[in-house]
């Protein structure tokens, strides 16, 4: 049976998160917070245009394993307070730290057993809280080891690569405008508007951007923090990920000073779940809508499981 709550963190803001516990007995339970990717997105890790229900799913895994978990909306999402677009990358990790201190004082958790689980750019987040109050181990879902600025720049050169080798009509358009070349020069633009100010949000082209964020992001290397990890750490990529290079998952193992096991999962995307598109980013991209439907990828879950149970 499990036991659900609502619970409210302070930090900056107020945070809202659910906390789930395996069962409504005295006793005390490792736990499980789970740190999200980027974007305005709920404790679910859902956005507005894209439910992906991947952290619901994850609590349920680990319920199951005998774990409590935590999850969060951010800060301006949801029921949390605040403002997202003004937040920067370092307020995440604020609101995060609030978060296993949190479940380090409950009186259902063993504190000497808390383990961070982070998707995307929560695997960015969380060596940087363990640095800061040291969790017994780590679950990084879609990880990076490198800069933002890198990943965005391979994201653009691969949809660079579709624009000048599409088929049809519309391939033959986007090389006639020469979209390709404005990618770059929209990308320069929005660069120079960023850096040209201090103000936490901007707008460009209609948008409301968070500059603060971005800027925080070109002076963070998450490298710095994984060589000081010595907790294990379990990290699985997919090799149908278009947002963050699957091969990252074994370059953080590298890293790392604990123990470390990697996973890369065929036709695994970004969103954890499989797909049969062609390993193309508009394609995928655009089968997400298609790939939340489904549950997150069972061999993914599994070995999610196998490891809790073994730490």
């Amino acid at each position: 049976m499990m036991v659900e709550c609502d619970v409210i963190i302070e930090s900056e803001n107020q945070i809202s998160a659910t906390l789930s516990l395996p069962s409504g007995s005295g006793e005390q339970y490792p736990a499980v917070i789970m740190i999200h990717g980027s974007g305005p997105i709920d404790r679910n890790e859902n956005a507005k245009k894209l439910k992906m229900n991947t952290f619901k799913e994850m609590a349920a895994l680990s319920n199951e394993e005998g774990f409590a978990t935590i999850r969060y909306d951010k800060r301006g999402v949801g029921e949390s307070k605040g403002d997202y677009y003004k937040a920067g990358f370092f307020d995440f990790i604020e609101d995060a730290v609030a978060v296993v201190n949190f479940v380090k004082s409950h009186r259902s958790i063993d504190e000497n057993r808390i383990f961070l689980l982070g998707h995307s750019e929560g695997c960015l987040v969380a060596p940087v809280v363990h640095d800061r109050v040291p969790v017994q181990g780590m679950i990084l879902l879609s990880p990076s080891a490198e800069p933002l600025g890198e990943t965005t720049a391979w994201q653009r050169e691969q949809m660079k690569r579709d624009m000048q080798t599409i088929d049809g009509f519309q391939g033959w358009l986007l090389r006639l405008i020469k979209a390709d070349q404005k990618l770059d020069k929209m990308n320069e633009k929005l660069t120079e508007k960023i850096k040209g100010t201090d103000a936490d949000v901007i707008h460009y082209n209609g948008q409301k951007i968070n500059a603060k964020w971005n800027r925080e992001h070109e002076h963070f290397d998450v490298r710095e923090y994984l060589t000081k990890i010595d907790c294990p750490v379990l990290t699985i990529s997919g090799m149908k990920d278009v947002q963050v290079k699957s091969e990252q998952a074994e370059v953080v193992c590298n890293l790392v000073k604990g123990e470390c096991e990697s996973h890369i999962l065929p036709d695994v995307t970004h969103l954890l779940r499989k797909t049969e598109v062609p390993d193309r980013f508009s394609s995928i991209m655009n089968d997400y809508k298609n790939q939340v439907k489904q549950p997150i990828d069972p061999e993914l879950k599994q070995l999610v499981s196998d490891w809790l149970r073994k730490h």
